[in-house]
């Protein structure tokens, strides 16, 4: 068990540490594993209808990993179950229709750097992680820094941006998006909307994530979240 405290965060950049303090995980344990029930709305393309969803999603943090399952709805009616994981290094999209027709099964290396960087992304969730081996940091401002971690053969990077207090309020990165023409690296980016408290640490509990495409920002997710425990 690591116990996160003053000499743990004395390296990171200013505003991390900042964060750190301020949301509650100086003077914590880093967990072991992590569940975050979610709800929220999702759609495919700017013009496409909303999904709502229900998921859970576990991650494995010394090790990272996680495994993201939703109920998709419309209307009132489950309409299919979609499946995103990150294991050994590698990732994939499974959604399938009715129970019968898979209409995504993604995988490969496209699939594998947008995954580590929803790993480094969702560590909103289990903030200590900032101070572990697993995130190499370096300072931009006052109010940012590169956060980085390597799985695999992978390496993801993102920008952490705070506010006054240590609230995180944005990450922003390059991430690939499938299009009909294959796999783009593309600007992407999560603004927060909203912080709460769960497990004793004050974390984000509501955003969005939006690609910043040429004609305009296209916002595909929306997300709550509605419970976080920590395995010790």
């Amino acid at each position: 068990m690591t116990r996160i405290d003053e000499q743990t965060i004395a390296s990171l950049p200013e505003p991390v540490q900042r964060s750190l303090r301020h949301s509650g995980v100086v003077g914590s344990d880093l967990p072991k594993k992590v569940t975050v029930r979610q709800r929220g709305r999702i759609r495919t393309t700017p013009e496409s209808r909303w999904l709502t969803f229900r998921a859970v999603e576990e991650y494995g943090v010394s090790e990272p990993s996680f495994t993201w399952h939703a109920g998709l709805r419309i209307a009132g009616m489950t309409l299919g179950r979609a499946t995103d994981s990150l294991e050994n290094g590698r990732g994939r999209m499974h959604v399938r229709l009715l129970g019968r027709f898979d209409v995504v099964d993604a995988s490969g290396p496209e699939m594998d750097q947008g995954s580590a960087m929803r790993w480094l992304n969702e560590t909103m969730w289990f903030p200590a992680v900032w101070a572990a081996d697993q995130i190499a940091w370096d300072p931009v401002d006052d109010h940012a820094a590169i956060g980085a971690v390597t799985i695999g053969d992978v390496t993801a990077s993102a920008e952490f941006r705070f506010d006054d207090d240590g609230r995180l309020v944005d990450f922003a990165s390059d991430r690939y998006r499938g299009t009909d023409d294959g796999f783009v690296l593309t600007p992407w980016r999560t603004p927060i909307t909203g912080h709460q408290v769960f497990e004793g640490i004050e974390m984000p509990t509501s955003g969005t994530a939006v690609w910043d495409l040429p004609e305009g920002p296209f916002s595909y997710i929306e997300i709550q979240i509605d419970g976080v425990a920590y395995e010790a």
